[in-house]
């Protein structure tokens, strides 16, 4: 049971790890969507004037 219950902590330990990657991923597209929606809305502001 032992080697089976290291088995599950380190499934565990990688699953963490992925989820931690995805949250952050997640972040990061956010934060390039608000940046990219900004420097449009600059753009289009410049352009209509």
């Amino acid at each position: 049971m032992k080697s089976l219950d290291k088995l599950f902590t380190i499934i565990g330990i990688i699953t963490a790890l992925l989820a931690l990657a995805a949250a952050a991923a997640a972040v990061l597209a956010a934060l390039n969507r608000q940046r990219e929606d900004a420097e449009l809305e600059e753009y289009l502001e410049g352009a209509i004037q």
